[in-house]
């Protein structure tokens, strides 16, 4: 059985759904946040969808200038051509002021055909990295549009629900791995879709540079094997549930058994999680999102799509 990730429903999957629109015979501007002056709440790059209707999809600036956004990018729907505009400080929507006091220039492009969205979509699909060069009035902006970022959650117990949920919570796609029955029908109860570690083939290939590993074993010789799949693949993040003492056995194991060196096993953090003094099930899984998002955003240099 080939592994199963969940889609997370809080990813902005912005290239999809402006293939989608299209499709269906809408106009659509894609609007970019091109220029911070200041400091902003998204970083550069940071898009947002908008609709010929006036609907749109994803966020700039945290809710104070999105309709306005989305009725300037209605105006270059109308006339066809791309354009800039400012929001916040030095903008001519004096009523509209963001709350950091900066100002932001965001491109506006209705222009870009589609087969360039298929071009971009077929990349993500291929779960390979692109990049588009994106040119306004003052300059131009890189965007990269990376492949969904996912984490693979192995083991047993609640800490592997809390993991999950959390975990599509915060927009990565998940996969559900259980050791035993036990806590595969645990994970359905909760309406996360799981299968058994027995019955799954986890191949090198699938963990690239956008998918992480966390092991929740309870019983830790189960987990080599996993473990050293992972130090073999390109994965942004692997963390491995237990104790300090542990954690030394584990690494002995996979020096003897498996053939690593130090310097690979410095990729596993264990004991996994940030040390917020965790109390429960709920907090650990907080702890190992929390190290898993750190990872991801000091290992991959642009924003997702």
């Amino acid at each position: 059985m080939n592994p199963f990730f969940i889609r997370s429903p809080w990813r902005r999957e912005l290239i999809s759904t402006t293939l989608d629109f299209l499709a269906n015979e809408h106009q659509v501007a894609l609007v970019t946040l091109c220029n911070i002056e200041g400091s902003a709440p998204y970083p550069l790059g940071t898009q947002m969808l908008v609709r010929d209707d006036g609907f749109f999809v994803g966020q700039i600036t945290g809710g104070c200038a999105e309709q306005a956004i989305a009725d300037q990018a209605l105006v270059n729907l109308q006339s066809k051509t791309n354009g800039t505009q400012r929001f916040g400080l030095n903008s001519p929507y004096f009523d509209i002021q963001l709350p950091c006091g900066s100002g932001i220039d965001v491109l506006v492009d209705v222009e870009t055909p589609i087969e360039e969205y298929q071009e971009i979509q077929t990349s993500l699909d291929a779960r390979r990295e692109i990049s588009k060069v994106l040119k306004f009035d003052t300059g131009s902006i890189e965007r990269k549009y990376l492949p969904n970022q996912r984490l693979v959650l192995v083991g047993q117990g609640p800490i592997l629900m809390h993991a999950a949920k959390l975990s599509l919570a915060t927009g990565f796609d998940v996969c559900c791995l259980a050791q035993d029955d036990r806590t595969l029908d645990y994970l359905r109860r909760y309406d996360l879709q799981a299968s058994l570690l027995a019955d799954t083939q986890l191949e090198e290939s699938l963990l690239d540079r956008y998918t992480g590993v966390v092991s929740l074993f309870h019983e830790h010789e189960l987990e080599n094997d996993i473990l050293s799949l992972a130090l073999n693949s390109e994965s942004f993040y692997i963390g491995a549930l237990g104790s300090r003492r542990t954690h030394s056995q584990r690494r002995e194991q996979l020096i003897a058994q498996h053939g690593h060196d130090m310097r690979e096993l410095e990729r596993i953090h264990g004991p996994v999680g940030i040390n917020i003094n965790a109390q429960s099930p709920s907090q650990i899984a907080s702890a190992v999102v929390s190290q898993a998002i750190d990872e991801l955003n000091k290992a991959i240099d642009g924003i997702s799509n």
